[in-house]
């Protein structure tokens, strides 16, 4: 287990990732009941720009670094442009706790001992956060359903095992069968489309869920080894989600296009 999200932190796939699950977020805020939040993999919780991870593969700089003149940034790159001033970039779990409300519960999984420490450290001073030292495939079995009949399951392994894009349909549909109307949010690298096709194809048949994918690259996929793409599948994805994400990824694409890039949103089935 040798993955640091500190060296990949604010880059394009971040951003992607980030904007849909706060496009989320925003839509379970607008009901008072209380919502829970299960993030698998949740990382460290926060990344320092300035850390010598950060400079050594400074992702950051083709991704959230390209949006420092965005003065009219939709509300979601908004909340993630601020990092730019202090150089401190917001995780998963950093950005969930943000929205969170009185009775509203995080649980944040983070298997990794050094990053679950700075996880502690980070937001575990918080009683509305609950920190499991846990593998994130099986917390889909373990932790589901949440208490709060609302919910938000948030997965993004770091794909270092050639096996788990399959663990991770294994484990979505696990979770799906014991809280069926929660929002899960999978995020994903595209290196080979047909491998995702053939994943979200397998997960909608054993569900039945409505989803909604969106895709964003930022150069083409098949001309690097770099990876420059990556994906969001929303099973179960909340009213008005493909429209509020419409109004961002055109403008977030052109922002970020190295050449060769561009975005795909669409529903499945």
């Amino acid at each position: 287990m040798n993955y640091r999200h500190a060296f990949h932190a604010g880059n394009h796939a971040d951003l992607l990732k980030h904007i849909v699950l706060m496009s989320c977020l925003d839509r379970f805020t607008q009901k008072p009941a209380a919502m829970g939040v299960l993030d698998a993999f949740a990382g460290a919780g926060c990344y320092e720009l300035d850390s010598d991870a950060a400079m050594r593969s400074p992702e950051w700089r083709d991704g959230i670094g390209q949006l420092a003149d965005w003065d009219d940034a939709p509300a979601p790159v908004d909340a993630l442009r601020s990092s730019l001033e202090s150089r401190v970039y917001p995780g998963s779990p950093r950005l969930i706790l943000d929205r969170l409300r009185e009775g509203d519960r995080l649980a944040a999984c983070e298997l990794h001992p050094q990053e679950a420490a700075k996880l502690r450290a980070a937001i575990g001073g918080d009683q509305r956060v609950q920190i499991h030292e846990r593998d994130g495939f099986a917390a889909l079995s373990a932790l589901l359903p949440l208490a709060e009949k609302r919910g938000l399951i948030l997965l993004d392994p770091p794909y270092e095992k050639p096996d788990e894009m399959e663990r991770s349909v294994a484990a979505l549909s696990a979770g799906i069968a014991r809280f069926r109307q929660g929002v899960f949010v999978w995020w994903r690298p595209v290196k080979a489309g047909f491998q995702l096709d053939r994943a979200d194809r397998d997960l909608r048949m054993s569900t039945g869920l409505e989803m909604l994918r969106a895709d964003l690259a930022i150069a083409d996929p098949g001309a690097t080894s770099r990876l420059v793409a990556s994906s969001v599948l929303v099973a179960n994805p909340p009213f008005g989600l493909k429209e509020r994400l419409e109004a961002v990824l055109p403008a977030l694409s052109a922002r970020l296009d190295q050449g060769g890039g561009g975005y795909r949103l669409g529903a499945l089935g």
